[in-house]
This record gives C-alpha cells, sequence and structure tokens, in this order.
C-alpha cells in the first residue's frame, strides 16, 4: 500500500504539472500589448473593440485633460500594461470621441 500511495502522488504530481503547463500556453497565446496605446478619433475607438479578437480584454478609459482623476488613471494604467500584457489598454479623449 505504502508504494502505491507514492506511486499515485508521483502520477497526480505529473498530471497537475502537465496542467499547469496547458494552462500556461493557452494564457500566453494570442496577441501581447504591454502599454497604453492612445486612441485618436472615434472610429479608432470603434476599430479597437469591434476587430480585436473575442477572447481578448480591452479596456479603454475615456479622459479628459486637466482632471486630476484622469490624470492619476492615466499614469496607473502605463504602470499596470507592462504586467498586464495580455489586456489591451487604451485611452481616448473624451472631445475626440465624436460623442
Amino acid at each position: 500500500l505504502i508504494n502505491g500511495d507514492k506511486e499515485d502522488e508521483t502520477c497526480l504530481r505529473k498530471y497537475r504539472k502537465r496542467c499547469m503547463q496547458d494552462m500556461h500556453q493557452r494564457l500566453s497565446f494570442g496577441p501581447k500589448y504591454g502599454y497604453l496605446s492612445e486612441l485618436q478619433s472615434g472610429e479608432q475607438f470603434l476599430e479597437a473593440i469591434e476587430k480585436e479578437r473575442k477572447t481578448t480584454t480591452i479596456i479603454v478609459h475615456i479622459y479628459e485633460d486637466g482632471v486630476k482623476g484622469c490624470d492619476l488613471l492615466n499614469s496607473s494604467l502605463s504602470c499596470l500594461a507592462p504586467e498586464y500584457c495580455m489586456v489591451r489598454l487604451c485611452k481616448i479623449k473624451a472631445s475626440h470621441t465624436g460623442a
């Protein structure tokens, strides 16, 4: 029984390792960004959302210059972008959206 338990534990460890490798490959597949991109127009905004892969997470910050909270969020997104390279982070000035 003790020998069987060790074999089971070894098989379980191998299975976990394979599952972790598979999950890592799935998460690593796809486009990588790693930066905060500036959208210049409402057309670019729509294109960024509509033409991106359905599996890609997109965060768009609609901001205006001189607003303290907007400046802080843009700075935070720039810092976070390299850590979350699988997420597309964008910003667009509210007056450029055409709304």
